[in-house]
């Protein structure tokens, strides 16, 4: 995906003007894509390079009353970004100067590369209008420095978001949604099966069920991850839970075997019966962290995830707003895309009819241009159909206006990078239509091309694919699950971990067959 930011400068120059310009910056290293294409077909037709000048300046000469722009502007191409330069005298595009940066999202720093060009050009103007007056340069210096941001008509509405919210709090959430922990849990939580896991591990928890922690038939119908992944992403934490096997009385809640381990040695005793604790009923459990309970709580996890997708499809942190949490299980974010507005509503459950009026509530009082909804639970029809009505009176109100219904997190990276792939490519177009007559070609297009091309030649050269885990690993996840479920679904006698034991030891040794 591309991106691209602007600047404008009121300040009009006249086709000799521009001639000079160009030449200037060519001289600065900056080679002018369309006009040294034209200036190679004069070569060509002169035989002589030495006259290639001399026959552009014979062609312009006497066009400066004609309709059409005789020199629009140019493009400048530099490593992995573009650079833009019109000039404007249109009625679309009023008279001065606009510079525009289209870069990718691994491009660094590209507003200071903007600022840069802008004040290349400032100078080059500077340099190549020598035969002005001495006593107007200074003026004409001063007036040069004068570049505003442009800004697109959307735009104005992710600004109104933005200003609305709590400023301490919206810094404090994209802190929050930043963390490596939250960003790795919550990319595991996309998966409904873990969801429903978690979910069913945290009930038995606070409810002192330790058999009902890992039900065998349960998990083995579901696609878990392995509960090392659940363990590594800090969701699920390994417990060994002791009590007395006459009473049932809790005894012991302990970390690892080896903590189990150091207690039987000691000879300790059971406090209800007087039994040796090696002799009490001993089961493995997974309880749940509080970063679990943090991420499922009111779809926190969701919230986290399409924000990671969005700083993976490139927008920078200062181009996502996230809303303060409702309580009520729904979320709203808002994101600026090439000066369009994406609004997300949130909501880790089902699509009902009154989630989608609230919707609807929220579309209209930000005037977003494209609406997100997200919903991970069943898809009622009539909030669906309100959703698609709503949309209609938009269009037919002659406001453009974009709805998408995601039924799946999962599915939300394609959806997304999809629409933002078509908002980039339109706003292309708008932005630079006034070289695409002058080039002979569709120059928005040209740039999107040569980005893809630019990324294949780049995953051609580096071995980037991923390797698929091995049959071993993958039959030690599954024995791994099915010794845990075992060790939970254990009835009256105490239950076998010595094996499950080593998994979650941190000294733990690979097992010999």
């Amino acid at each position: 995906m591309l991106f691209i930011e602007s600047r404008t400068l009121d300040h009009r120059l006249d086709g000799a003007a521009r001639l000079r310009l160009l030449e200037e910056l060519q001289g600065r290293g900056l080679t002018p894509l369309i006009r040294s294409t034209r200036l190679s077909c004069y070569e060509r037709a002169l035989s002589s390079t030495s006259d290639a000048r001399d026959m552009e300046r014979a062609l312009f000469a006497g066009l400066e009353d004609e309709s059409a722009p005789v020199v629009p502007g140019d493009l400048f191409f530099v490593e992995d970004y573009a650079l833009a330069l019109v000039f404007g005298e249109t009625e679309e595009e009023p008279e001065g100067l606009r510079v525009s940066i289209i870069y990718e999202a691994r491009t660094r720093e590209p507003l200071r590369k903007l600022d840069s060009f802008c004040l290349t050009v400032s100078d080059a103007v500077l340099s190549a209008a020598r035969g002005e007056i001495d006593a107007e340069r200074p003026a004409m210096s001063l007036a040069l420095t004068g570049w505003r941001q442009s800004t697109a008509t959307g735009q104005t509405a992710f600004t109104r978001y933005v200003a609305r919210q709590d400023v301490d709090a919206l810094y404090t959430m994209r802190r929050r949604e930043n963390a490596p922990d939250r960003v790795r849990a919550a990319e595991l939580l996309e998966d409904t099966g873990t969801r429903q896991f978690l979910q069913h591990t945290h009930q038995a928890h606070a409810e002192g069920c330790a058999a009902k922690l890992l039900p065998g038939e349960r998990l083995a119908a579901t696609a878990v991850p392995s509960v090392d992944r659940l363990i590594d992403a800090g969701l699920v934490r390994p417990e060994i839970f002791v009590s007395c096997r006459q009473t049932g009385h809790s005894l012991f809640r302990l970390p690892t075997p080896d903590a189990l381990a150091v207690v039987t040695i000691s000879q300790a005793a059971c406090g209800e019966c007087g039994t040796p604790v090696a002799d009490e009923k001993v089961e493995e459990m997974l309880v749940p962290t509080p970063l679990a309970a943090a991420l499922l709580e009111d779809g926190s996890w969701l919230v986290n995830r399409v924000h990671s997708i969005l700083r993976e499809l490139g927008l920078p942190e200062s181009e996502i707003a996230i809303g303060p949490a409702g309580g009520d299980g729904e979320a709203h974010m808002m994101a600026n895309v090439c000066g369009e507005p994406f609004l997300f509503i949130l909501r880790d459950g089902p699509l009902s009819p009154a989630f989608a009026r609230r919707a609807i509530d929220a579309a209209v009082e930000t005037q977003a241009m494209h609406l997100v909804v997200v919903a991970t639970g069943q898809m009622h029809n009539e909030g669906r159909a309100r959703l698609l009505e709503h949309a209609r009176r938009r269009v037919r109100s002659g406001h453009e206006v974009e709805l998408l219904v995601l039924e799946d997190a999962g599915a939300a990276f394609a959806a997304l990078r999809d629409a933002f792939e078509r908002v980039s490519q339109r706003v292309l177009a708008d932005q630079l239509y006034a070289l695409d007559t002058s080039s002979g070609l569709n120059v928005s297009r040209l740039l999107m091309n040569r980005a893809k091309l630019l990324q294949e030649a780049e995953r051609q050269n580096l071995d980037e694919s991923p390797k698929e885990p091995s049959l071993e690993r993958r039959a030690d996840d599954r024995r791994d699950i099915a010794l845990a479920s075992a060790a939970s679904a254990g009835g009256g006698g105490g239950s076998d971990l010595s094996d499950l034991g080593r998994r979650f030891s941190p000294n733990a040794q690979p097992p010999h067959e």
